[in-house]
């Protein structure tokens, strides 16, 4: 029943945090840099943050169990932002 209590906290913390991260992104996006972002670029940029965060707690407790995983899912997301950013493109001079 205790472990049932922890999962379902911990489950609330993510959903909690990601969606503070989630306005916060929108908001900084929307006032500083003065783009709009989708909602797939925001949660591919919280992807991106929470990959790295653990890429560097995982360096710093010197645990490589989850480094090696957390780096090899970079190279998708990579690959993921050079294919969006491409069809960005292509639609902007589709509609010009």
């Amino acid at each position: 029943m205790m472990m049932l209590l922890v999962a379902l906290a911990l489950l609330g913390m993510l959903a909690i945090y990601s969606l503070i991260a989630y306005f916060l992104i929108r908001i900084i996006s929307k006032k500083a840099f003065k783009v709009t972002l989708t909602k797939l670029e925001i949660m591919e940029t919280i992807t991106w943050l929470a990959l790295i965060f653990v890429a560097f707690s995982t360096i710093r407790s010197g645990s490589s169990s989850t480094f090696l995983p957390s780096v090899l899912l970079l190279v998708p997301l990579i690959n993921m932002r050079i294919s969006n950013r491409k069809e960005r493109e292509r639609l902007k001079r589709e509609c010009t």
